[in-house]
């Protein structure tokens, strides 16, 4: 059927409201960027703003189509795709409450499947579109996942959204597949040993006081700076908190140094059961989930595994938070 009202389209095309999420398949580059410049041109002549994270060559391609100084935001897919599928999701839909805060905005924003991409599997391109469903949920946002097309791929492509816009034309999808089946069947690779940690410790209340201690020393020898720093500290006591308030009361902490900066991990015998933990802010008047909510803010990576989540890992719940120096 042809773009309706509240879907991508080109100039005349009434304005979504809402989140529109949609797969786009594609034959090749310069398909790709015939069948994505007429949602962007649209996007820009109504003022809002454009977000594509593309390959050089499709960028090359929509620069031609569209004019470099056409005023879309580009970002390269390795440098949004260096984080886990769940971190990147939330940096999207950081992005797009700072694009539409403005009143009447929209933002529509383009990425791409790219296999081989350092740091991606099939897992986390699913991953990652499921968890994108639920951070964008109700914002002002067009999002267009493209892909290189195939019958494989169309069919994941369907399972993962409402429909697809296959040449300018909507295709509803039949086959979408409930987002806790996907994750599943798709699980995160369980936590990576890191080796010996810089310490460990056991936390209870009354230790809350040295874990912010001990990890504002190590933060400050690892050159975070005096802001990192306070933001690692906060985000630590926050999660360790929650294990001595809601979980076992009695979490353990262990710190690494490494390559991409300092890494903390609390652990606990107690399971989260909150749906994409960290990733969503609590209601105003909830009491669970701001800890994570608030970690996850103040950190570069946040990663959370459950037995509930994903079968396979730890029992209990484990938490790593990352930080990288300024």
């Amino acid at each position: 059927m042809a773009l309706s009202p509240g879907s991508a389209g080109g100039p005349g095309t009434a304005v979504a409201s809402g989140t529109v999420h949609r797969g786009v398949p594609f034959a090749d580059t310069a398909h790709q960027a015939q069948v994505l410049s007429g949602p962007l041109r649209a996007t820009l002549e109504r003022g809002d703003r454009a977000l594509a994270v593309v390959d050089r060559d499709c960028r090359a391609e929509l620069d031609l189509t569209l004019g470099r100084d056409a005023g879309v935001e580009y970002r390269t897919p390795e440098q949004m795709h260096c984080a886990p599928a769940f971190t990147v999701a939330t940096r999207w839909a950081r992005a797009a409450r700072e694009a539409t805060a403005r009143d009447g905005a929209r933002m529509t924003t383009i990425g791409q499947h790219i296999d081989g991409l350092p740091g991606t599997d099939p897992a986390y391109w699913v991953r990652l579109d499921v968890a994108l469903n639920r951070v964008l949920d109700g914002m002002p946002v067009t999002m267009l996942c493209s892909f290189p097309d195939g019958r494989a791929a169309r069919e994941d492509a369907a399972a993962l959204h409402e429909a697809l816009i296959v040449d300018g034309e909507e295709v509803p999808s039949t086959t979408r597949r409930d987002p806790r089946d996907l994750l599943a069947e798709y699980p995160q690779h369980p936590p990576a040993d890191l080796g010996t940690p810089l310490f460990e410790m056991d936390v209870d209340l009354a230790g809350l006081a040295t874990l912010r201690r001990l990890v504002h020393t190590e933060a400050t020898l690892g050159g975070l700076g005096p802001s990192r720093t306070s933001d690692l500290v906060l985000a630590l006591n926050e999660i360790a908190t929650n294990g001595v308030e809601h979980g076992s009361g009695l979490p353990r902490l262990r710190m690494w140094r490494g390559p991409d900066g300092l890494t903390g991990e609390v652990t606990d015998s107690g399971r989260t059961r909150l749906p994409f933990p960290g990733m969503l802010a609590p209601p105003p008047a909830g009491v669970r989930g701001r800890g994570l909510w608030l970690a996850s803010e103040l950190t570069d990576v946040l990663q959370v595994w459950t037995a509930d989540d994903d079968p396979g890992c730890p029992a209990g719940t484990v938490v790593r938070v990352r930080m990288t120096p300024p």
